[in-house]
């Protein structure tokens, strides 16, 4: 039996609000670093693996009250404490 394996390109779930999200994450960074408490912390450079059976391709972060949105499958730019985070629930 072939397993089927989601790429970027067959996968594209997001709502139109989470994508919203995902973009304002990126409008507002410094603004949500600041507010989160890391701002100046390193920045890194992920790719955020997608999640088969997830109902969407969004990942969410919060930290300290602020709340960061991100797409899965792309190539993103994360502050260093969100991706200690995300290594740390198991989401990358």
């Amino acid at each position: 039996m072939a397993i089927k394996t989601n790429t970027t390109r067959t996968i594209d779930k997001a709502s139109s609000a989470l994508r919203a999200k995902c973009e304002a994450t990126q409008a507002n960074m410094d603004k949500l670093t600041a507010q989160a408490g890391c701002a100046g912390c390193s920045m890194e450079k992920v790719i955020l693996p997608l999640a088969p059976g997830s109902s969407d391709d969004v990942q969410y972060v919060g930290l300290n009250g602020a709340d960061f949105y991100f797409m899965r499958g792309r190539t993103v730019m994360i502050p260093a404490p969100l991706v200690e985070i995300l290594k740390n629930t198991g989401n990358l």
